[in-house]
């Protein structure tokens, strides 16, 4: 991809949360070494110990710097709702209209965001997501509709700000270790979103990302079924919220 091409694409910013993961290193490798050069990369990490002391992190960091690519690093000293306050401090560096929240270990190949980005060009959507192989999703959540998953770019206007700041700020995800009876699940939440914006999403099937972690299932130890019918709720609760506040 010529830089006249790439300059005539979207920028994308991509947010990335981690608890140290040995997966990292490759997953800001796989990245960096996209023919798509034009993303700025944030890490939040809020692992036992800062992953950049590791040699794996520190390399591709001095690759970024090597390729030019604007590669930021924060520790986040928070254990009880780290995913959801992670994802906050993720938000809070990513203003544009293109974000991407990728996971500490999904990995993309070398054309993943050359393939999603001439689709971010036609005015307000709702996201653009590659397939993510070996992704484990419970069966019919999504009604048959395209779904969230890592590595997917969002449109973000003030509308989606908005949304995604309150939700960052009051839920606990299941990921989050705080224990609550009203737990929700950050891509139930995100597939509904949009959809009770009336936004239009896409899945490209043949443009692929891989998930590293090889368990059949996360161990949630919840009611899947409840989970995301409470996601479902909050979703259309803060569509509802922001979407018509901007109408009046």
């Amino acid at each position: 991809m010529s830089d006249s091409t790439q300059n005539q694409l979207p920028f994308i910013e991509i947010g990335i949360l981690t608890k140290g993961k040995p997966t990292l290193g490759m997953v800001l490798v796989s990245l960096l070494l996209q023919r798509f050069k034009a993303i700025r990369i944030e890490v939040v990490d809020t692992g036992d110990t800062a992953a950049i002391k590791r040699d794996d992190v520190m390399f591709a960091l001095r690759l970024a710097f090597d390729l030019g690519i604007i590669c930021n690093y924060r520790y986040l000293k928070e254990k009880e709702r780290a995913f959801s306050l992670g994802r906050l401090k993720l938000l809070e560096s990513m203003k544009g209209n293109h974000i991407c929240f990728m996971d500490d270990d999904v990995v993309v190949s070398a054309d993943t965001l050359a393939q999603v980005a001439p689709s971010l060009e036609n005015g307000v959507y709702g996201f653009v997501a590659p397939r993510c192989k070996n992704a484990w999703f419970p069966a019919g959540f999504s009604q048959g509709r395209p779904h969230y998953s890592p590595g997917g770019v969002l449109y973000q206007d003030e509308i989606v700000r908005q949304i995604l700041t309150e939700y960052y700020s009051t839920t606990v995800d299941v990921l989050d270790r705080q224990a609550s009876p009203e737990k929700v699940w950050e891509i139930a939440f995100l597939t509904e979103m949009f959809h009770a914006l009336g936004r239009p999403c896409a899945v490209q099937e043949d443009n692929l990302t891989y998930h590293l972690d090889y368990h059949e299932r996360p161990n949630w130890g919840l009611d899947e079924e409840y989970l995301i019918q409470r996601s479902v709720r909050k979703a259309r609760e803060l569509a509802a919220k922001f979407g018509n506040a901007a109408t009046t």
